[in-house]
């Protein structure tokens, strides 16, 4: 444990990590009261929870095949007697608490005193790669959750080896693995991380500890695998990640890629060199995200840092620190070349292990800015921190018409109707709830002239019906729009064919 400075500092560390975990949920609440609508992937995970209802684990897989948050959702509901929606807004308020208490324990490990550790959980509090995906609906915040614990783990293990605190990380680890299969990548190279300064003979029988309930649970998983079909192929995410290791599929895909950038993007004085144009773009690419996930709030904060305080000093978990960054910058390396593309999202740990390393520096300066009274340092600091807090929660583009069209045309249209739709939002919002069928082609339909309705959520310069399906006579029964001029419309088709 590191050594702490009360003085003139009135709050303990559990006070710290107490009122920590309240804002979190408050936050978390006040994401979720305001949010518009539902995120695309949360459609998805509500789905699979209607899915495990009405048919099972393998009714659920057939929509994912790593179906644990949604079972957990599923049972949280079950448990609780919450909507489903709700159930997993309260689940995911939960598991960001878990995350932000995790970060908390890990600031308590790297920072030499408690005021700097209150300073962190108002960084982490403000950070906005954490506070931007307060109101979505997925699995990922499950995921960091149980990797930031894994790595505090591994930091107590680091510090005093012992059994228990193996264990400790290990089902950690394993716990996010089941949120993300990726975690696994995690669970085995972290250790040589924590391991490093140790002696080959120590290493070897430190690793076998670190791993001792991952062989355990191997074997057991080994046996029972002929008995737990279903439960393996709902499961069956892994067998997807083993494509990673085949190299002729990976090359045919890149030969594709190189093909299109050779003949449409680069004159042929260019074309030898076009392995390197993708590599190097999809590496800025990468590099990219991750400064843009720390934001440039925080970026500038650790820039004055740098030239208004000494060097912070040297703490033992910096070796493991760099490690966890090395470990998630690989596998979102591996993801990129081979789906050509990341999000942000999927960079999260990436960008809390740079976070960390940057934590130590940043603290030093915002409290040597108090104590030596730069309250113009200090004042500047705050602004920054407060920016980008509200930079995460401000919203300037309502959705919330989306919603209220879907759950008018729920409420008003004939009974018997057939109702259409292309948008996923309209198709999920009007079937919350209730049984009515609707009619979902994202790609548009071939027949419009079937259907009595077609809701249809269209941006400011969107083809018109006429453009698109070539009907010159529909009516519009409903609309609603946002700022922007986007709209949902519920049209009232005037005539009829025969369906295909």
């Amino acid at each position: 444990m590191n050594t702490t400075k009360h003085a003139n500092f009135s709050l303990s560390f559990s006070q710290i990590r107490l009122i920590t975990a309240l804002i979190s949920l408050l936050l978390s609440a006040a994401a979720y009261y305001f949010d518009d609508i539902i995120n695309r992937d949360g459609v998805m995970y509500m789905e699979m929870v209607q899915a495990y209802f009405d048919g099972g684990l393998s009714s659920m897989a057939t929509i994912y095949d790593w179906p644990f948050f949604a079972m957990l959702t599923a049972w949280f509901s079950q448990l609780s007697g919450l909507p489903i929606e709700l159930s997993a807004n309260t689940l995911n308020s939960i598991l960001f608490v878990v995350f932000t208490d995790a970060l908390l324990l890990i600031s308590h490990r790297l920072l030499p005193n408690l005021r700097q550790v209150g300073i962190a959980a108002v960084l982490i509090l403000s950070f906005y790669s954490i506070n931007d995906y307060r109101d979505f609906v997925i699995r990922d915040i499950g995921y960091w959750a149980f990797c930031s614990l894994a790595l505090y783990q591994l930091m107590r293990y680091q510090a005093e080896p012992k059994l228990k605190t193996a264990i400790q990380w290990q089902v950690s680890a394993l716990v996010a693995v089941l949120f993300r299969v990726e975690g696994i990548i995690l669970l085995f190279l972290m250790p040589f991380f924590a391991l490093s300064s140790c002696q080959l003979k120590s290493s070897i029988r430190e690793l076998v500890r670190l791993h001792s309930l991952n062989l355990m649970i191997g074997v057991v998983l080994a046996i029972a695998a002929l008995s737990l079909t279903e439960w393996f192929n709902a499961f069956d995410k892994v067998s997807d990640y083993l494509t990673y290791l085949n190299t002729e599929a990976l090359q045919l895909k890149l030969d594709e890629r190189l093909n299109v950038m050779e003949k449409r993007i680069l004159s042929p004085f260019s074309a030898d060199y076009s392995a390197l144009i993708l590599f190097s773009g999809l590496s800025v690419m990468l590099l990219y995200k991750l400064l843009a996930g720390v934001s440039g709030y925080y970026g500038l904060i650790w820039l004055v840092a740098l030239k208004t305080t000494t060097s912070v000093p040297a703490h033992r978990y910096r070796k493991l620190l760099w490690g966890f960054l090395a470990v998630n910058i690989l596998i979102l390396l591996a993801f990129l070349f081979r789906q050509y593309f990341v999000v942000t999202r999927y960079c999260a740990m990436a960008i809390v292990g740079l976070f960390l390393l940057l934590l130590p520096k940043m603290t030093q300066a915002i409290e040597a800015a108090w104590l030596n009274r730069r309250y113009r340092l200090f004042a500047f600091f705050a602004f920054l921190v407060f920016a980008g807090f509200v930079d995460a929660l401000h919203t300037t583009n309502s959705k919330s018409y989306i919603k209220n069209t879907a759950i008018w045309a729920q409420q008003n249209l004939n009974q018997n109707s057939l109702i259409a739709t292309d948008d996923e939002f309209i198709q999920y919002y009007f079937k919350r709830n209730n049984d009515r069928p609707i009619v979902y082609h994202p790609q548009g339909f071939k027949n419009i002239e079937r259907f009595d309705y077609l809701i249809r959520v269209e941006k400011k310069d969107a083809k018109t019906l006429a453009q698109l399906y070539g009907v010159t006579t529909a009516e519009i029964v409903y609309e609603l729009h946002n700022r922007r001029g986007n709209k949902a419309t519920i049209y009232k088709i005037d005539h009829h064919a025969d369906a295909d």
